[in-house]
């Protein structure tokens, strides 16, 4: 199933200055899948977070989440080149990817062939999936401005009754990078300052689409730097380890929140 949201004449041009405001065109130009996937060759910041974190902890939640819904269905919305769609369809045998670039999907495809790959804004046109039991939504609500509140009343919508949302906060207000980041756009102002997130305002935003917090995961305390380590990888594995089984983890650079529905 593949609906197209953009009109093959944007021009690159085109599509570089509506990035700035709208998620829906930052990722769309030719080769940014490749490009996006490159952030995690190993020895990356981001590699050693995902391999020791992040993977692991969706991997345990998704398993569990396989087990409460017996041959459900699951979706992972704006699934980019299909990370986190991978690890689902290890639980999963019904699994969708929804995602606006065909750059991105076309990665996706490579990695899930199993999975049905849907090309569309939701937000602009009408489409039917059906509804789902489990559904992820990671990297996505950070730059999403305005789009934030009509891409989770859609998922509020076609989640079940029961079902169970997991979707990530990568760059925590309160973390380390989110200061320093809230300090440097106050010294040079870019209003991407504003779009950070704190654990409670992922709560209100949340609760506003019909959604309630029912546990998170926070990792990331140390800093890094452009996407490189600072300190030695077994230490920071040791410290960081610690870090998530903190209260200190709420202040964490990353934070994954599992979701249900409500009334």
């Amino acid at each position: 199933m593949t609906a197209h949201a953009f009109p093959v004449s944007e021009s690159e041009a085109s599509l570089r200055a509506a990035a700035s405001f709208d998620y829906r065109y930052s990722h769309v130009a030719p080769g940014r899948g490749e490009r996006y996937d490159d952030l995690y060759r190993p020895g990356t910041g981001l590699a050693f977070y995902w391999t020791h974190f992040e993977r692991p902890y969706l991997e345990a939640q998704l398993r569990r989440l396989a087990e409460v819904y017996p041959g459900g269905r699951y979706l992972d919305f704006a699934c980019g080149t299909g990370r986190i769609l991978e690890v689902g369809a290890r639980a999963f045998a019904d699994v969708t990817g929804i995602d606006v670039s065909g750059a991105m999907l076309a990665e996706a495809r490579a990695k899930v062939p199993n999975a049905a790959i849907v090309q569309a804004d939701v937000l602009t046109e009408p489409i039917d999936v059906g509804r789902f039991d489990v559904i992820t939504l990671f990297r996505f609500l950070l730059r999403a401005g305005e789009l934030r509140e009509g891409v989770l009343a859609w998922l509020r919508r076609a989640i079940a009754d029961d079902g169970t949302l997991i979707v990530n906060n990568h760059r925590n207000a309160l973390s380390h990078r989110g200061i320093t980041y809230r300090i440097q756009a106050r010294l040079a102002p870019n209003g991407f300052e504003d779009e950070l997130l704190t654990d409670r305002q992922m709560e209100q935003l949340l609760s506003r689409a019909g959604f309630e917090i029912v546990e998170s995961f926070g990792f990331g305390g140390f800093p890094s730097w452009r996407n490189r380590l600072l300190l030695d990888p077994k230490l920071l594995l040791e410290l960081e380890t610690r870090w998530t089984r903190s209260r200190l983890a709420r202040l964490a650079k990353n934070r994954i929140y599992v979701c249900r529905p409500i009334a």
